[in-house]
């Protein structure tokens, strides 16, 4: 949550950033908004980013939210949201133990901004976040899958394997050595181009939403081509895919 770091990604924050929505080829996040949209309604898009999916919550509610921790990148989904006169910007570190600046919303999406390693921020992440779901209300999450990314460990060892390795050169040459530090592996995190990101386990979330009052309705993956793991994956690798976790939760 470094307010410096995402400051000075927003003029370019398409090119580095993996864009979920854009990355969604069965359409799950546009399909749930969808189906809670309400012209009566109010929801929030926690950590916006630069807006990619808050035009869609503004045509699909009443009101909109629009929260982030970077002026630049709020400046960037006010330019997308041009057309719509129901969005409120607000400059909002989610770690920050201070009251958000609006009341709870029926509709809350979030988008991996579950990432930080740090377990206290982390918590603080989760109380922000389920906090601003009211009474009755939604919440869409996007997470990254720690199974995934231990399966995606797997396709990287196996395919040094299928090219002839032993199974040690296929290990060294398959997984990333760098990550020595246990103690952070043991909780998910895990490095993403250089950067040490949470990933989660399906029932993790399950009791994080539960211990805050929030009953699971539906967890799915949202799968990515291989191309998102691999710099040029294999002809012959194939589905299953890699993917995040989808959570819809209920108050």
């Amino acid at each position: 949550m470094n307010r410096a770091y995402w400051d000075n990604l927003a003029e370019d924050y398409d090119e580095q950033i993996f864009s979920v929505l854009r990355s969604d080829d069965t359409g799950k996040i546009a399909e749930c908004i969808a189906q809670h949209a309400c012209p009566t309604k109010t929801a929030a898009d926690l950590g916006c980013g630069p807006g990619q999916i808050t035009p869609l919550l503004a045509q699909s509610f009443r009101h909109v939210h629009a929260c982030d921790i970077s002026q630049g990148l709020l400046q960037s989904a006010r330019t997308r949201c041009t057309d719509h006169s129901n969005v409120d910007f607000h400059r909002v570190d989610l770690t920050n133990r201070k009251a958000p600046p609006f009341e709870p919303v029926d509709f809350v999406l979030c988008v991996n901004v579950l990432l930080t390693a740090d377990l206290e921020l982390r918590e603080r992440l989760w109380e922000s976040i389920t906090s601003l779901v009211g009474e009755d209300g939604t919440l869409l999450l996007v997470l990254p899958s720690l199974e995934s990314a231990l399966y995606t460990n797997f396709r990287r060892v196996d395919s040094h394997v299928r090219s002839g390795s032993s199974g040690e050169e296929a290990v060294s040459a398959g997984l990333d050595h760098e990550e020595d530090n246990v103690a952070l592996l043991e909780q998910g995190v895990r490095g993403i181009d250089g950067v040490k990101t949470k990933h989660f386990l399906r029932e993790e979330i399950i009791v994080q939403l539960a211990d805050r009052s929030l009953r699971v309705t539906e967890i799915s993956k949202i799968t990515y081509d291989w191309t998102t793991e691999f710099a040029e994956p294999p002809e012959w690798l194939g589905p299953p895919h890699p993917w995040n976790w989808l959570v819809i939760a209920k108050r």
